[in-house]
């Protein structure tokens, strides 16, 4: 369909060489005159710092910028800012469009450069090829997007109603898009641009979820005569959608499993303590648990947490370079948990779900589905777990939450669900999709690929705002995104704009397309 969809492209665009109709001004626009004006705004946003939650001088800038340039806006009472650039002579009844980016950015500094992201601007080095940084990220994901909609705003002629909508907390935890007012995303097609490829067009997205469990603990005085700490840290850690596949090394689950392991092998330990983690969304890089042993165990609790470390030696140690796994005497604590608790929390740790649960068998290399076992404390009196889920799928989100449930109800341990940022389902069948793929051929002679992003994307709350919404991303070719060693490809920079602006275009008439494709 792609590839048919293409030539019948071609042909049209031969047709019109023929016949002298070259009616496409946009698409003839010197691309280095172009790619000078989305430069210099962009090095305008750069001398703004805009980390994620302190959008706000930002958002001022877009708003001002806005009103010099004659445009209607709104600035929301989450910094978020609306732009409209009414329809041009001859497409009052196209359809909207809406074009999209955070404004927020994250950025990354290598160790020998000083820089505070709430105050220092972002210092750029151009050469014959690329846009870097000095010593840090340069924010071009949402930087460059937002520099391409100010352009396509200020010099799109042939148009319906166009629609920029500029997001905070884009980086984070997505509050923008999801406090976004519905109305403002009333229309047919979503541009995002804040995708880091120009040869792929973004398509889909995972959708997240965060649990609570909980179990009350009774205390009771210790019967067993030997105290030891059973610890482990400096392991790698991170986001746990980012890291996913990367490092599945997690803490928690490790001591969880030895303390199973021990108890499966006839050892009647006492818990005094398990904690580890410090968010559900965050793979723990380090755990301790306190445990109080027989004498008569001491050589076989030895043996357990020896044939522990050295599978997990032979296992990590050519990743986990700066890890300590310890286990030594400690002091003797006042309360010990019961013993009933004792073993419902060990079983849990044993049976809960956790890391990598399925691969997509339409995206190579792109993880469908993982759960994270985040963080755990005894340390309030209770026994409490906090994890976290995605999935590019609903029947992935719902297998994993079924499983939390499922242990949790079996351990005895009440259960929160919470729903976190939606899927952005993925529907190459639309027009947008159809449309965007084939001005790329035609302009760029690229077969662009299908990507979906493995993890959460706000476009997933746009498109559960309004399920009609039909929604793609697109962008540059950004080199080492949210690194010290990012670099954005300077002959890429101008493809979103002139994609953009040969769409917007096109959308005069549109019954007729919709006509070819129904």
């Amino acid at each position: 369909m792609k590839r048919f969809a293409a030539v019948v492209l071609i042909i049209c665009l031969s047709f019109s060489m023929l016949t002298g109709c070259n009616d496409t001004p946009e698409e003839r626009v010197d691309n280095s005159v172009m790619r000078e004006e989305i430069l210099n705004e962009f090095s305008e946003i750069a001398q703004i710092p805009r980390a994620s939650g302190h959008e706000k001088a930002m958002s001022a800038y877009l708003k001002n910028w806005a009103k010099v340039n004659g445009f209607k806006v709104v600035r929301d009472s989450f910094n978020n800012v609306i732009i409209e650039k009414p329809a041009s002579d001859g497409y009052e009844n196209a359809p909207i469009t809406i074009l999209q980016c955070n404004i927020d950015t994250s950025i990354a500094v290598t160790d020998d450069v000083i820089f505070d992201p709430l105050v220092d601007p972002v210092q750029f080095v151009q050469n014959e090829d690329k846009l870097t940084g000095e010593g840090t990220s340069i924010g071009a994901d949402s930087g460059i997007g937002m520099s391409t909609i100010l352009y396509v705003l200020k010099n799109a002629q042939n148009h319906g109603l166009i629609r920029a909508i500029f997001t905070t907390f884009g980086e984070s935890g997505m509050q923008g898009a999801e406090k976004l007012n519905e109305k403002y995303l009333e229309g047919k097609f979503l541009i995002n641009l804040a995708w880091n490829s120009n040869r792929a067009i973004g398509v889909g997205s995972g959708g997240t979820a965060s649990y609570k469990m909980i179990r009350s603990i009774k205390w009771t005085q210790p019967k067993n005569e030997v105290p030891y700490l059973l610890s482990i840290k400096g392991l790698t850690g991170g986001d746990s959608i980012e890291n996913v596949g990367k490092s599945e090394v997690n803490a928690i689950k490790i001591l969880g499993e030895v303390l199973a392991n021990a108890q499966g092998q006839g050892i009647l330990f006492e818990l005094a303590s398990f904690n580890g983690g410090g968010a559900g969304d965050t793979i723990p890089d380090a755990a301790d648990a306190l445990i109080i042993i027989n004498k008569s165990d001491v050589r076989k609790m030895r043996s357990v947490v020896n044939s522990a470390m050295n599978t997990f030696r032979n296992a990590y140690g050519s990743t986990e370079t700066n890890y300590s796994f310890d286990y030594q005497e400690s002091e003797m604590p006042d309360k010990v948990i019961s013993f009933d608790d004792n073993g419902c929390i060990v079983s849990f740790f044993y049976g809960i779900v956790n890391g990598i649960q399925s691969m997509s068998k339409t995206y190579d290399g792109v993880v469908e589905s993982a759960s994270n076992l985040g963080k755990v404390s005894t340390s309030s009196g209770d026994f409490i777990c906090q994890t976290s889920a995605f999935s590019t799928s609903e029947v992935g989100l719902y297998k994993i939450s079924n499983a939390h449930e499922t242990i949790s109800n079996m351990c005895g341990l009440s259960y929160e669900y919470s729903e976190g940022v939606p899927i952005w389902p993925v529907h190459t069948d639309s027009v947008l999709y159809d449309k965007i793929y084939e001005i790329c051929f035609g302009m760029y002679n690229k077969n662009m690929i299908d990507e979906i992003k493995q993890g959460k994307h706000e476009c997933g709350w746009f498109a559960k705002k309004n399920p009609k919404l039909q929604i793609v991303s697109i962008g540059p070719m950004i080199e080492n995104v949210n690194s010290p060693d990012e670099a954005l490809i300077l002959d890429s920079i101008t493809e979103p704009a002139n994609i953009i602006l040969s769409f917007l275009k096109q959308m005069k008439p549109i019954e007729s397309y919709e006509a070819v494709k129904s």
